[in-house]
């Protein structure tokens, strides 16, 4: 009996010695998993859909209300798609776009300099912490190293778009100033007609915004309708959380206890929430962007150094061994966040020298769909076949 009671205590002891060994060091995450076991499985019944691109083709036909999609063919238009493209989507980070031709204008006026010298503590000073953490990180590992802790801007600048960094587009952001972004949008809406697209804001004055709801919004209720189509709440939302970030990051104290908050509890939303919440970010639709690509990228009624430009800040992905196999030349910027995956590109396919400007927006998807998806990239994955493999592009048609 001694026997067993001293095994059983030993066993217990252990155990419990295990469980803090797993559980302590990664309570935040443990925390997380279980305030989102709900979250976790909504749209657990989709998740075969994210098996392979042709189960995803199905995913995007049966479900207008979470895609858009805009293959624009260059050389052949009748070959197009359209799908739900004219359907208000959150922006996110290919907004970003606004921000290049910006900063475009900026350098080609000299009111920039590409090689302005950088350091980490400048560029990270709208930084909030488990925002995005790992491209962050990413961006960071590329540009910094301990033989030469500094950078140029435009490094910062390529570093945004590849590892689509929000902490660098914030940076951007400030360092262009609103004018001048506002600016570049209303050339925009001029020359392409749009109507849905916004203005992109800070991601630190979003996140901030959503992680006290009440504060901006009298009903948080981003699941109706009318929090995409209401102008005037969306204003009044982008507008106090713009205000609040000038006011918040001008104050570094005050700044560092957002900061601290953050590290704590986030943005102290569940995913389904957080996931709603991007309702109220600056929207645009497929169309536009499509049409704002196809300007920045190729118009004629735009300067050359321009486009020159957004093309190299775009064109990470070639060098790649596998962008090599399939495209003659491929630009692209893509973003994810919690509910969102988004591209857009611009490629030529190695087989047929076809040009193909694409949009995909998968928007407000659930939770666990989410997380499949995203896990290895398929919205990217998806996005380059339907340029270079002719079996895609065809089942997708199909589908929709």
């Amino acid at each position: 009996m001694k026997r067993a009671l001293l095994f059983f205590s030993s066993f217990v002891a252990v155990a419990i010695v295990i469980y803090a060994m797993a559980i302590i060091p990664n309570f935040t995450a443990f925390k997380t998993l279980f305030q989102n076991a709900e979250g976790m499985s909504e749209g657990s019944e989709y998740v075969a859909n994210t098996y392979s691109l042709v189960d995803l083709t199905r995913f995007i036909g049966n479900k207008p209300e979470h895609v858009s999609l805009v293959s624009m063919s260059i050389d052949r238009p009748d070959s197009s798609l359209y799908y739900q493209e004219n359907r208000p989507r959150t922006m996110g980070s290919l907004g970003n776009l606004i921000l290049l031709y910006a900063y475009a204008q900026a350098v080609e006026s000299s009111q920039l300099d590409p090689n302005e010298e950088l350091g980490l503590e400048e560029i990270s000073k709208f930084r909030l912490p488990l925002i995005s953490q790992n491209a962050h990180d990413g961006a960071i590992e590329r540009l910094v190293t301990e033989e030469s802790p500094s950078f140029t801007l435009e490094d910062a600048v390529h570093a945004m778009v590849e590892f689509n960094d929000l902490v660098l587009a914030d940076f951007l952001w400030a360092k262009l100033g609103i004018t001048a972004l506002e600016t570049g949008l209303e050339q925009l809406r001029d020359s392409l007609d749009l109507k849905v697209t916004e203005l992109p804001l800070p991601n630190a004055a979003l996140y901030m915004a959503i992680a006290e709801p009440a504060s901006y919004v009298p009903v948080f209720s981003p699941k109706q309708d009318s929090i995409r189509i209401d102008s005037t709440q969306r204003a009044l939302f982008h507008s106090k959380a713009l205000e609040d970030f000038y006011q918040k990051t001008a104050d570094p104290e005050w700044f560092a206890s957002v900061q601290a908050a953050f590290k704590a509890n986030r943005i102290n939303q569940n995913f389904m929430q957080e996931r709603d919440a991007l309702a109220l970010f600056p929207q645009t639709t497929a169309s536009e962007l499509a049409q704002i690509m196809r300007y920045l990228l190729l118009d004629d009624r735009l300067e050359k150094e321009l486009q020159a430009h957004i093309l190299n800040a775009l064109g990470w992905p070639n060098g790649s061994s596998t962008v090599a196999r399939s495209f003659e030349s491929y630009y692209a910027h893509y973003d994810s966040r919690m509910g969102l995956l988004s591209g857009v590109d611009f490629g030529t396919s190695i087989y047929t020298g076809e040009r193909r400007i694409q949009v995909v927006l998968f928007d407000e998807l659930p939770v666990a769909f989410w997380h499949h998806m995203s896990a290895n990239h398929m919205q990217e994955d998806f996005q380059q076949r339907l340029i270079w493999d002719p079996a895609l592009f065809q089942t997708t048609k199909i589908a929709l």
